[in-house]
């Protein structure tokens, strides 16, 4: 998954790079990223796998 800010107009677009590849365990697809923060650290939950066969996964800033 990679990361880009764009402006309030979608006039602007800055790719800032990748903030998540997949490792082994995902099956090579990472999908539907969602993002929180406990204790001051923060969280991705995201999809993992095969379309049909996939799974929630948590992964955590370092």
């Amino acid at each position: 998954m990679r990361i880009t800010e764009v402006g309030n107009a979608f006039d602007r677009e800055v790719h800032l790079g990748v903030f998540h590849s997949p490792i082994a365990s995902d099956n090579g697809r990472v999908a539907a990223p969602s993002f929180g923060k406990q204790d001051g650290v923060d969280y991705m939950f995201y999809e993992a796998g095969h379309r049909l066969n996939a799974r929630i996964c948590i992964a955590g800033a370092v």
